[in-house]
């Protein structure tokens, strides 16, 4: 024989019927605009490689020595109809020496005492999560080119060889 549960209906319909309290204490206006003021980043500066060459490690004798400055560019394209202005913030791990620059990988074959600088189309210093210089846009641009510089930088420690290998991110900002 089955056996039914028949409390199961009459819990539920005496659920129907507790009283319910509902009150009204305020509003939420969520308010904004949209707007076309931004650009894409390019296929090809989406994963950018900055080829820094091999350095010696003498060209390092105190903090802030800084090797040659290494060329790379951001472009972007299809700039939007109120675009007006970029600036570029760099991310990542900072470096223990000095929070202002990117730190190495690391790990074991490292170089140590070094990290990456990155610097301005004038080769003024970005500091990390700082943004930069602005560059001007022309509204509904078909393309601008951001010029960068990375340069490997004694950070403070005595700087032994090894790889020297970075990576961090670049965000956009618009004005």
């Amino acid at each position: 024989m089955k056996k039914v549960n028949y409390w199961l209906p009459v819990v539920l319909s005496t659920c129907l019927w507790l009283p319910v309290s509902w009150a009204h204490d305020g509003t939420v206006n969520v308010t904004g605009s949209i707007t076309d003021n931004t650009c894409t980043v390019s296929p090809d500066s989406k994963a950018l490689t900055v080829s820094m060459g091999t350095v010696s490690s003498k060209t390092f004798s105190r903090a802030g020595d800084g090797a040659a400055y290494q060329p790379f560019n951001i472009v972007l394209e299809k700039c939007g109809g109120a675009a007006s202005s970029v600036s570029v913030s760099f991310t990542g791990t900072a470096d223990s020496q000095n929070t202002s620059l990117l730190s190495l990988t690391g790990g074991e074959g490292y170089a140590t005492g070094l990290a990456v600088g990155i610097y301005d189309r004038d080769k003024n210093f970005i500091p990390l999560n700082t943004a930069g210089e602005e560059t001007g846009l022309t509204p509904n641009q078909p393309s601008v080119t951001l010029n960068f510089y990375a340069r490997y930088v004694a950070s403070g420690a005595a700087v032994t060889p090894g790889i020297a290998n970075a990576a961090g991110t670049f965000m956009l900002i618009y004005a």
